[in-house]
C-alpha cells in the first residue's frame, strides 16, 4: 500500500476562509469535498465520490482538483505544496490525504480542511436556524402564525437556500423528478438549469435543530408540479401515480 501524505502548511482558519471565498472553492469544489468528507472516516475513492453524484466517469476529477489546487496556490503563494518526485505539484493531494490500495486510490480529507468544513457546516446550520425562525417578510405580515406556518416558511427557504439546491441538483439533475419534464430539452438554451426543488420532509418532523441534507431531503420539480405537490400535501410518488392514473383514462 502506498500512502500519500506529505505535509501541507494551511491552517483550519485558512481553509475556512478558502471555502468561504466563490472565486476559489466554486459550487462543484464543494460538492466534491463535502461529498468525501461526508463519508465515513471522511475517505472514498473518486468512482465512489462519482456513482454518488451520478457521474458517469470520476477522471473529470482529476482535472477539477488541478483547477482548484491552482486557484489555492495563487491565493497563498507562500505555501510550500506536495510535489511528485519530479518536482510538478499533485494537485489533488492538496485537499487529500491518500492511499494506493488493491489497484484502488483513496481520498481522505485533510484533517485541517475537515476541521474547516466543520466549522463551515456550522455556520450554514446556524444560518438555516435563523432562517427558520424569520417569518417570510411579505406574505406573512399580517398573518398569526401558527406552529404549522412557521415550518412551511422555513421548508420555504430549505428550498431556496442556494449551496442545497446546487447540491441537490448535483446528484439529481435538472429534471422533473415527478413529470420527467426537462426545460432545457423543450424550450432550448434559455431553458437550461430552469428548475425548482422541492423539500420532502414531512413537516412534523422539521423543528429548529433540523438540518437539510440536500441528497435525501430533496429533489428537483418543475413549477406545475411543485405547486400540486404542496396545495395536496403528497409525495413525489403519490403525485407521479395520480398523474398516470388520468394519462390511462
Amino acid at each position: 500500500m502506498k500512502v500519500y501524505n506529505d505535509p501541507l502548511d494551511i491552517s483550519v482558519h485558512q481553509w475556512l476562509q478558502l471555502l468561504k471565498d466563490p472565486e476559489v472553492f466554486r459550487t462543484e469544489d464543494i460538492v466534491l469535498i463535502l461529498t468525501v468528507y461526508k463519508q465515513k472516516d471522511s475517505k472514498a475513492t473518486g468512482r465512489q465520490v462519482a456513482k454518488l453524484l451520478n457521474r458517469v466517469d470520476h477522471r473529470g476529477f482529476n482535472s477539477q482538483l488541478g483547477r482548484l489546487g491552482r486557484r489555492i496556490r495563487k491565493r497563498l503563494p507562500g505555501i510550500t505544496f506536495p510535489q511528485r518526485e519530479d518536482g510538478t505539484i499533485r494537485w489533488w493531494h492538496i485537499p487529500f490525504l491518500g492511499e494506493e490500495y488493491r489497484n484502488q486510490c483513496f481520498w481522505q480529507v485533510r484533517p485541517e480542511l475537515k476541521e474547516a468544513v466543520r466549522l463551515y457546516e456550522f455556520e450554514e446550520e446556524t444560518e438555516q436556524k435563523k432562517m427558520f425562525l424569520m417569518p417570510e417578510e411579505q406574505e406573512l405580515d399580517h398573518v398569526e402564525l401558527y406552529e404549522g406556518s412557521k415550518k412551511l416558511v422555513a421548508v420555504n427557504r430549505y428550498e431556496r437556500n442556494a449551496k442545497a439546491r446546487q447540491l441537490c441538483l448535483s446528484k439529481y439533475g435538472y429534471r422533473c423528478s415527478v413529470c420527467d419534464f426537462d426545460f432545457e430539452e423543450f424550450y432550448g438554451r434559455i431553458g437550461k438549469h430552469f428548475i425548482e426543488v422541492h423539500h420532502l420532509k414531512p413537516l412534523s418532523e422539521i423543528n429548529e435543530e433540523y438540518k437539510v441534507n440536500p441528497f435525501e431531503d430533496l429533489r428537483p420539480v418543475c413549477p406545475n408540479c411543485h405547486a400540486m405537490l404542496h396545495k395536496a400535501n403528497v409525495s413525489i410518488e403519490e403525485l407521479r401515480r395520480m398523474i398516470s392514473t388520468r394519462s390511462l383514462r
